[in-house]
């Protein structure tokens, strides 16, 4: 059995939104390692049950999407 990994950035978590994956991007990591606060707050955003619709509308408030 292997240690299963990811690193979730910023760019990759606001394309899997928009695709209505972010569940998918997530997978079925042991870890995910974030590399920046913005990727961070929509994984909390996603914990807490927001749809991916819901967390781009927050994220879109707070920042421009890139």
């Amino acid at each position: 059995m292997g240690f299963n990994k990811r690193h979730i950035n910023y760019e990759r978590s606001v394309s899997a939104l928009e695709k209505n994956k972010l569940e998918e991007y997530y997978g079925n990591s042991d870890a995910l390692f974030f590399m920046d606060k913005e990727s961070h707050l929509i994984y909390k955003l996603h914990n807490e049950g927001k749809s991916d619709t819901e967390i781009l509308e927050t994220i879109k408030e707070l920042w421009t999407i890139k």
